[in-house]
């Protein structure tokens, strides 16, 4: 993989996405995905990415057709692509409501966006890597069967889920020498970690860059902070 990465980012305009656009843009070409105009401009203005580039595309992770009029720029600016980063994701708060109680549309809209919208922008993006491409898929603890707890029902099965379509990928493409992991950001301070998370966007998107450029790049592995964590 060559110094300067093509690295598409969904989800780039706030948050831990913002915080990795932030880094990346330093010494890399970054394109983010944003759901409209407005997010994107607010977000370039609030990188340096000096000599490269650094351009956003609108893209709805429910709409097939914008994802693959998405790909379409993406192929235009970029050529190719080094490393996309699946961050874009939703989290209803329904902390203390039981599964059984649980708004089945919650959990089908959840599930739409954190996991299939995931697999809509594999599908479109893949075929724009080589045999070095990277993905990286942003779960969360609560997704993690080995430490399972109750509440928020739909985001722990789309993430649980996504922990899985990491793993069927992680497979699938090692024939085209494509490696694909899953990533814990940890607790992190941002509107779907709330205040008392004990990270701050900077540490976790620095622990995720960090990790997204090692030599020793593995697959089929879920990671916090760098370090293999059970499924």
């Amino acid at each position: 993989m060559q110094d300067k990465r093509n690295i598409v980012i969904t989800g780039g305009n706030r948050g831990i996405g913002l915080g990795l656009f932030k880094s990346f843009s330093l010494h890399h070409n970054v394109i983010i995905t944003v759901r409209d105009e407005a997010k994107g401009i607010d977000a370039l203005s609030k990188v340096n990415s000096k000599d490269n580039k650094s351009k956003y595309v609108i893209m709805d992770l429910e709409d097939s057709n914008s994802i693959e009029n998405a790909k379409e720029k993406i192929e235009k600016e970029f050529g190719f692509v080094d490393i996309l980063i699946n961050n874009a994701g939703i989290f209803i708060k329904d902390y203390e409501i039981p599964a059984i109680e649980t708004d089945l549309e919650s959990i089908l809209k959840t599930f739409n966006i954190n996991t299939l919208g995931a697999l809509r922008v594999c599908k479109a993006m893949v075929p724009l890597m080589n045999e070095s491409g990277r993905i990286i898929n942003i779960s969360s603890g609560m997704g993690q069967l080995d430490q399972m707890e109750s509440g928020s029902t739909a985001y722990r099965l789309s993430k649980t889920s996504l922990n899985a379509l990491s793993k069927i990928l992680s497979n699938e493409l090692s024939r085209c020498g494509i490696k694909v992991n899953t990533i814990c950001p940890g607790w992190v301070k941002t509107d779907m970690g709330g205040p008392n998370a004990t990270l701050s966007v900077e540490e976790s998107s620095s622990k995720i860059v960090e990790f997204s450029l090692r030599k020793d790049f593995p697959s089929g592995k879920f990671l916090r902070h760098g370090h293999v964590i059970p499924w």
